[in-house]
């Protein structure tokens, strides 16, 4: 597990320093980035339905709202979890438009936000008004792309311990969000 978490941060270090160059005007590093990203979006989307036509449908949505969304990301911040989430908002569009439903404790189902809603949201600091168990359940799951399973594998609990951790997370998550829209 160790050596995954290690392969984890080499290629977050190699998104970072890719989208660097890519402000600083580099165009060859922002093709590179794209391809980079593609290729991670590619396996977390294959992970979560398979590898069926509608996989390249949702991976080209995805790229186009990264390039779209980029001057969101904020220079300071990882963007491996920046591009995990809008990869995640963009596969709940899909299914959405498809009218497929999913399980109410699935990994997608708890992210009925559009996600344009979180694009100008620190999520870091969204996750931190959550208690720890929650926060740490949605970043395996939602940021850092692991399946339920794996994630609760990894803490030591249950799939459905898992599920629900994520499940009440992303329903805190959902309400504080309208709590300051409304504002």
């Amino acid at each position: 597990m160790q050596r995954n978490a290690g392969q984890m941060t080499n290629t977050a270090d190699a998104l970072d320093s890719l989208m660097q160059a890519a402000r600083g005007g580099d165009q060859s590093a922002y093709r590179q980035f794209l391809a980079e990203a593609s290729g991670r979006v590619r396996a977390m989307l294959a992970r979560k339905i398979g590898s069926d036509s509608e996989l390249e449908d949702v991976l080209q949505e995805c790229l186009i709202a990264l390039h779209q969304k980029r001057h969101t990301l904020d220079p300071g911040r990882p963007v491996g979890p920046w591009m995990y989430a809008i990869a995640n908002y963009k596969l709940v569009d899909h299914w959405r438009k498809r009218g497929r439903s999913r399980t109410v404790l699935d990994d997608e189902a708890d992210m009925a936000v559009d996600a344009d809603s979180f694009a100008d949201v620190d999520v870091a600091a969204l996750l931190d008004e959550l208690p720890e168990a929650q926060a740490e359940a949605i970043r395996m799951t939602h940021i850092e792309g692991m399946t339920n399973k794996e994630a609760a594998e990894r803490i030591g609990i249950g799939t459905s311990a898992m599920k629900l951790r994520v499940h009440r997370g992303m329903n805190r998550l959902k309400d504080i969000v309208e709590e300051r829209e409304n504002d």
